[in-house]
């Protein structure tokens, strides 16, 4: 229980970051339309275990436009996915494992595209692991039925590591190209 209130106390101190983050009419609507297009991709990719570009295009949101509005974004994406996926309390873990990954693009040097798809693969591991505390629920919190979960899950998260690493490799200077549309901006 003491696991659940810090999972909603976390995703309250971002979603207040986010409230008193000035956001421009056109960056919000980027934020919409990338949101949207992950959404989408996981649902289309939702009978390939783990392969979605759902987290590359957080990721990409959380490197090169900022980690909070990367969290908030992979925070609908898990909601709005849910109602179509199936719920329960591992959704909360979901929310918490895309903010932890989205923060983690504070550091320097994510805004690369090497270094990202790098991170991005590291990130589908650390996402499974966060996101197997939801399924703890079930088992009583037992450290065999975590370290159970770690191994199982262990090629699932390869897949979801790989797909996240060739996603943002694809997407990566289609979606700067598209932001600096958006931003108006020039550059790379």
């Amino acid at each position: 229980m003491e696991l659940i209130l810090v999972a909603v106390v976390l995703i309250s101190l971002i979603v207040l970051r986010f409230e008193y983050r000035p956001v421009s009419e056109s960056m919000l609507r980027f934020i919409a339309l990338v949101t949207a297009a992950a959404i989408v991709g996981r649902l289309l990719f939702a009978s390939v275990p783990n392969v979605q570009p759902a987290t590359a295009l957080v990721l990409l949101l959380a490197a090169c436009v900022s980690p909070v509005i990367g969290a908030i974004s992979g925070m609908l994406v898990v909601v709005l996915t849910s109602l179509f996926l199936g719920s329960g309390p591992f959704v909360l873990f979901q929310i918490i494992a895309y903010a932890a990954i989205s923060l983690f693009c504070v550091l320097p040097g994510m805004k690369s595209r090497i270094m990202l798809s790098i991170y991005g693969a590291m990130a589908g591991f650390l996402y499974g692991w966060i996101s197997n505390l939801g399924f703890l629920i079930f088992t009583g919190f037992s450290p065999e039925a975590f370290v159970t979960l770690l191994l199982t899950g262990g090629v699932f998260d390869l897949l979801h590591g790989v797909s996240n690493a060739v996603f943002i490799w694809m997407l990566h200077p289609i979606f700067l190209r598209i932001l600096h549309s958006f931003d108006g901006k020039s550059g790379k």
